[in-house]
């Protein structure tokens, strides 16, 4: 009897110990989940605030449309980001991020074209970003639930990102640079080859 006491000790001891490495796994999924949902609410909380901002101060209709849309799509995934994370008991942020929040006070700022300008080049960069965590989350979540809802909202945040970049480009975004810059590098070569045919006719 007195070998049996620390033999059971000993196995009960092995076994938690084993144990261990697996609940820390565990909590530190947990963890990561709890993390990538708050990344999302502040994501979408994000885009609903910059989105009510510029469908009141964009100067081009298709603009204000666009911040129209973002307002409806994020507002209803925030909606479905906080009721997982009250099922999950996770306390999500209140607001956006201190980095989002210095954005939206530089977009207030501007005005008229400007801010049309602005607020869509803010719109590709943020879309890009959140691609980028969202496949993530997809990626690599613990939790079903989270991997899910991040699946669901991924090809909607591809759509954004590709409108964001149209209307970017019609703003006077780079796309619009570049075609520019193509046709007068068009025109400068038509220029060249009518030099060319006006001096081999001489």
């Amino acid at each position: 009897m007195k070998f049996l006491v620390p033999l059971v000790a000993t196995v009960f001891l092995g076994v938690s110990l084993s144990a261990y490495p697996q609940q820390k796994s565990e909590k530190k999924g947990a963890n990561a989940d709890a993390r990538a949902m708050r990344d999302l609410a502040e994501a979408n909380m994000a885009e609903v605030e910059a989105g009510k901002v510029a469908a009141q101060k964009a100067q081009s209709e298709e603009v204000k449309k666009f911040a129209q849309h973002m307002v409806d799509d994020h507002g209803k995934m925030l909606q479905e980001v906080q009721q997982l994370a009250q099922s999950k008991g996770v306390d999500l942020p209140k607001s956006p991020s201190k980095k989002h929040q210095a954005a939206m006070k530089k977009l207030e700022s501007a005005s008229g074209e400007q801010f049309d300008k602005a607020y869509m080049s803010e719109m590709v960069k943020d879309h890009r970003e959140t691609v980028k965590k969202v496949e993530k989350i997809a990626k690599s979540s613990k939790d079903a639930e989270v991997k899910s809802a991040a699946q669901k909202a991924l090809p909607d945040i591809k759509e954004h990102l590709q409108m964001a970049q149209d209307l970017s480009g019609k703003t006077g975004g780079a796309s619009k640079g570049s075609s520019s810059q193509g046709s007068s590098s068009k025109s400068s070569s038509s220029q060249d080859s009518s030099a060319k045919g006006s001096s081999s006719s001489k």
